[in-house]
């Protein structure tokens, strides 16, 4: 039998900061000279879309000496089109990393999924890799158009141009030379594109920096995010393009405490999705009531 270990294991934050991070190995430029860019307003293509997704992490359990991490996870759209933003079908999965058959805690059913290891960063890998799956899906039924991704670029786009942004930055693309023009970005303006890899995938990217709410102080990277795109596509085209675009989409902080970074049609659908994967506070009870402990 299962028994609860802990309620929502996964309750950590990180701070994102650029001190302390290893320089890159490699820096290939895409345009020069390396100096700030501004580009003329451009029309948004249409539809555009919006992709995120969510996952929450409920509860650790324990059967003997094997674990399993249950977790909701949650997928969404939004498409805007004609001057209005439509949300698309979300898709929900209840889900059990570490569980070799389905578990049912009250009316809630956790879905068993394999797990790459037995430790607790396996078990959470796993859980972010159904998230990140049901993301592609979720991506895979848009067709044409632009489609915006919260995060990395991950898969292919055959049927339109796609572009990722990155809001918290653990990873150091620019040696310190090139870097010191992220500080110097004003509201509106992007650094050159650069190439980046990931998983056998070259990529272009970006920084852009989002305007501020004038007061009050600020880290040196507050405001700026990084957008990559596939290098395969016209990828200069949308650099300027996303001047256009993630400036006019900023969150304001009255809103939204990740303002500016976290896009406003993302908070919406960040909102909607967590509603969907219903009240935390009821899950608690429930997997209190049939699973004890905790």
């Amino acid at each position: 039998m299962w028994r609860l270990l802990a309620l929502r294991p996964g309750a950590l934050a990180r701070e994102e900061a650029f001190q302390g991070l290893a320089a890159p190995e490699a820096f290939r430029p895409l345009e020069s000279p390396w100096e700030a860019r501004r580009a003329d307003p451009r029309p948004w293509p249409e539809p555009l879309y919006f992709v995120d997704g969510k996952e929450r992490e409920e509860a650790l359990l324990a059967q003997g000496e094997r674990v399993a991490l249950l977790g909701s996870v949650a997928a969404g759209a939004l498409v805007h089109q004609g001057g209005r933003m439509t949300l698309l079908s979300p898709v929900v999965r209840r889900v059990g990393v570490g569980l070799s058959e389905p578990l049912q805690v009250g009316e809630l059913l956790y879905e068993p999924v394999e797990a790459e290891g037995t430790d607790y960063p396996s078990l959470r890998a796993g859980l972010q890799k159904v998230r990140e799956d049901l993301e592609k899906r979720v991506a895979q039924g848009l067709s044409g158009g632009l489609l915006v991704v919260d995060g990395p670029v991950r898969f292919p786009r055959p049927g339109g141009a796609l572009l990722g942004y990155i809001k918290t930055h653990w990873v150091r693309y620019l040696p310190e030379e090139e870097e010191a023009l992220l500080h110097a970005l004003r509201p509106g303006e992007r650094t050159p594109a650069f190439q980046v890899s990931r998983e056998e995938q070259a990529l272009a990217s970006w920084y852009v920096r989002l305007p501020l709410a004038p007061e009050g102080l600020r880290p040196p990277q507050a405001g700026l995010l990084r957008v990559e795109t596939p290098l395969k596509g016209p990828y200069l085209e949308l650099a300027d393009l996303s001047l256009s675009l993630f400036p006019a989409l900023a969150s304001h902080p009255v809103k939204d405490p990740r303002a500016p970074q976290n896009l406003t049609p993302i908070g919406a659908l960040e909102r909607e999705l967590a509603r969907r994967m219903g009240s935390q506070e009821v899950v608690d009870r429930l997997l209190r009531r049939h699973l004890g402990g905790g």
